[in-house]
């Protein structure tokens, strides 16, 4: 019978597989990694990897879920040592978050259409709680923004993923003018909520 393991060697194993995760992601993708591919370089077995996750589709959501957070936690630590945050520094803000983004792992997943296939594959209340998580995430982001009277920051944090999801079709929004029309999506939805001195 095997032995469990302890809380540090669980944390070990699972800092292990997120990191085995993303080189996956950036280098093979969701469809071409396998959870053999997985535990051989995470250096377990697969009974091991099946007491952490039930698929490595869960496992990759955790790690763009670990990844929202950080680069959330980034723009928090950002926006709390500014003052008066408005319209044009909270573009330039989100503009920069997404770009950095796009120069992560997550932007190989959708440049390969990925996403969506991914998403397809996760329990439906897996999304729901994610969708939970973003407006969370999004509450703690707005609390250093003054926004206007009777704006529900679920819409806004709705708003901010529709625009985010833009970055799956940057080839049919055309790839010339995709950033400028970034900063006028995020311009645009700021100067609808952003209440300025």
């Amino acid at each position: 019978m095997a032995t469990p393991f302890s809380d540090r060697e669980r944390e070990q194993i699972r800092k292990k597989l997120n990191d085995v995760a993303q080189e996956c992601l950036l280098n093979y993708g969701v469809r071409k990694t396998t959870v053999d591919q997985i535990v051989q370089m995470a250096g377990i077995s697969k009974g091991s990897f099946y007491n952490f996750y039930p698929g490595k589709e869960i496992l990759f959501f955790k790690v763009l879920e670990e990844y929202q957070k950080s680069i959330i936690d980034k723009l928090s630590n950002k926006l709390r040592v500014e003052e008066n945050i408005g319209i044009d520094k909270f573009t330039e803000l989100i503009y920069q978050l997404y770009q950095d983004v796009r120069q992560s792992f997550i932007m190989s997943i959708i440049q390969n259409q990925e996403f969506e296939f991914l998403i397809r594959k996760l329990p439906k209340e897996l999304i729901i709680e994610h969708h939970s998580l973003d407006d969370i995430l999004t509450k703690n982001v707005f609390s250093y923004i003054k926004i206007k009277d009777g704006i529900d920051i679920d819409i806004i944090s709705a708003s901010l993923r529709a625009i985010f999801m833009t970055m799956i079709h940057i080839e049919e929004v055309g790839e010339k003018h995709f950033d400028e029309v970034l900063k006028l999506l995020i311009k645009g939805l700021a100067q609808q909520i952003i209440k300025e001195d």
